[in-house]
């Protein structure tokens, strides 16, 4: 159905086509056409007087009010001003809760003006579409950079940055726990820094960034966890297949890499050369198991029930290296799509392109060292003819990932994923051949790419989470699983509801109280996880976070300048001029409309 200016538009213009027709009937010539013309433009007008024009509103300027926004800060003519939640009380301000109502409010507004620190990360998260002119105060006088310590293994070395402002001269210093100064530099003219120390016992520990000023005076004392691991678990490893050259070298590289490795090698008649007799595909087997190594021999003989429980463990996160030991058949490329790896070809053998071992000559020396009774150091030099190797070459989509290429690009291995967990095809059917030739450095390289491609993801339950956090402050949790709950330093626990639109990242949104360690909590297969994060007190990164704030509404300020700034405001314009138009125009049309039937009679 036509909305009402359509509607209105049709009938004025109906009725205004009418009359003009009947007047020209009435009386040929000019009379007649100018009595028309007029009965036509007083239906215009009509419509007019109906729906005046849109005229733009015009350009008031928000003046938005921040954190330590200047305490004289005032409305100028054509402006507006608000005040967020942040902002001091300014005479005048009109209080609102964030950016958006006040938009709501003031939809007539085609300009933004930020004064203060800047736009919280509430009110940037969605563009205004107003042009937008932002000023950042100066940064404040002290630390406005820091860049924490990753996780760092037992026995490691940390490195921890930072930046100061107005500071040149000064010095940062790292305090450890007991509050010993383990590292200190001199602060540069840019402000920057970087400190450094050992980690010791696995756990979470809290190191203090402490500040001074050229007189050694104290500035800032900054709390800094950090997360020492505890040694990893050796990569749990299952080779199965048939007793071969290949099979042998790939349990010397396991077991020298320090791997926990289990070998199933079948040579027929119920006898096992692998040693394994502990090596099980069942369901609980698997969920222990890393990584399972298998030749295409071996994955046909397992038979349905195998591969079917092989390829429920691989969509539970275990990783699967599948390796030819010869041409693929439709019947071999079914039982890989069973597991996940849909590739075409497989066919045809192809010659791998090595690249050489080193830039030049000195560089492999380097590389190689002093040698070894087992590798001296003139094995395989730079003239050495490049050793014969080849691959089965398949083809598949975009969803096959490359692990190893050749030195031309060609595909040497390759995985996809399935669930939780990866499906891993090794085309290169003899590359124990790298080894006999010298190669045992890039035999080593290429396989551990494969592993690492495809293994179970870390057994450590580590969420991801902001390293910094301050009490006060909207934290997301990602990682989680259903039944996650955080306990309080205070000992209140509280069950982390997991946002739907999260999907696979298993997020949930937290707002801690109190400063202290929380510790997540989270149901596992075999015990309950935990995980132990600091909190720091509300202000402890107050000249951090105000840095941050300008830096990013400067951005924001900046995008909203875009072209796709929305439409200016628009309203009616006034209809009283359009009303005496056709007043006007309706009463001489009415006097030539009498005129001409009076000269007619």
């Amino acid at each position: 159905m036509p909305d009402a200016q359509t509607l209105a538009a049709l009938l004025i213009g109906a009725g205004a086509l009418a009359a003009a027709v009947r007047l020209l009937l009435l009386r040929r010539g000019w009379a007649g056409g100018a009595l028309a013309a007029l009965s036509l433009a007083s239906g215009a007008l009509l419509w007019l007087t109906l729906f005046p024009p849109l005229l733009p509103v015009g350009g008031e300027t928000l003046v938005v009010a921040t954190a330590e926004s200047p305490p004289g800060t005032r409305a100028a003519p054509g402006e507006r001003l608000v005040a967020l939640l942040e902002a001091p009380a300014l005479a005048g301000a009109e209080r609102v809760p964030d950016l958006a109502t006040a938009l709501r409010r003031h939809g007539q507004v085609q300009r933004l003006r930020i004064v203060g620190r800047g736009l919280p990360a509430r009110d940037r998260d969605a563009d205004a579409g107003l042009p937008t002119r932002f000023d950042p105060l100066p940064l404040p006088r002290g630390l406005v950079r820091l860049d924490p310590p990753a996780d760092t293994p037992a026995g490691g070395v940390f490195a921890l940055g930072g930046a100061a402002q107005g500071l040149e001269g000064g010095t940062a210093e790292l305090l450890d726990p007991a509050g010993r100064v383990v590292d200190s530099r001199v602060i540069g003219a840019d402000g920057a820094f970087t400190l450094g120390a050992a980690a010791r016992a696995p756990g979470l520990a809290t190191f203090t960034l402490r500040l001074r000023a050229t007189d050694k005076a104290l500035v800032s004392d900054t709390p800094v966890p950090l997360r020492t691991l505890a040694a990893p678990e050796p990569l749990r490893v299952a080779l199965i297949g048939a007793p071969s050259p290949e099979a042998k070298y790939l349990r010397r590289w396991a077991e020298d890499a320090g791997f926990d490795l289990g070998s199933r090698l079948n040579a027929g008649a119920g006898v096992d050369l692998g040693g394994g007799g502990g090596v099980r595909l069942d369901a609980a087997s698997l969920r222990k198991t890393d990584v399972v190594i298998i030749d295409d021999t071996a994955l046909a003989g397992l038979g349905g029930g195998g591969r079917a429980a092989l390829a429920q463990a691989v969509a539970g996160g275990l990783g699967v290296v599948v390796r030819m030991t010869g041409p693929a058949s439709a019947a071999s490329r079914g039982q890989w799509r069973s597991l996940g790896l849909a590739v075409e070809g497989g066919t045809e053998a192809a010659p791998i392109a090595l690249p050489p071992l080193a830039a030049d000559a000195d560089a492999l020396a380097a590389l190689r060292g002093p040698g070894s009774g087992d590798a001296p150091a003139g094995l395989n030099t730079l003239e050495d003819p490049v050793p014969e190797l080849g691959r089965w070459a398949v083809s598949a989509g975009s969803q096959l990932v490359p692990a190893v290429t050749d030195a031309e690009g060609a595909l040497v291995a390759g995985w996809q994923q399935r669930g939780q967990g990866r499906v891993l095809l090794w085309t290169m059917p003899e590359s124990f051949a790298l080894v006999l030739s010298g190669q045992s450095d890039r035999y080593a390289q290429w396989w551990s790419r494969a592993l690492s491609a495809v293994a179970r993801p870390d057994r450590q339950f580590r969420p991801t989470l902001a390293p910094l956090v301050q009490t006060g402050e909207r934290m997301a949790i990602c990682g989680l699983a259903e039944g996650a709950r955080i306990t309080a330093p205070d000992g209140a626990e509280t069950a982390l509801a997991i946002d739907p639109a999260a999907g696979a990242a298993g997020c949930a949104a937290f707002w801690p109280k109190v400063a202290g360690v929380y510790t997540i909590l989270q149901p596992g297969d075999e015990a309950e996880a935990r995980f132990d994060f600091l909190v720091l007190v509300e202000g402890a990164l107050q000249t951090i976070r105000a840095a941050e704030t300008g830096a990013a509404t400067a951005l924001w300020a900046a995008r909203q300048d875009a072209p796709s700034a929305r439409t200016p405001p628009e309203r009616r314009g006034p209809a009283w001029p359009w009303l005496l138009g056709w007043l006007a125009l309706t009463a001489a049309l009415w006097w030539g409309e009498r005129r001409l039937r009076n000269a007619a009679a």
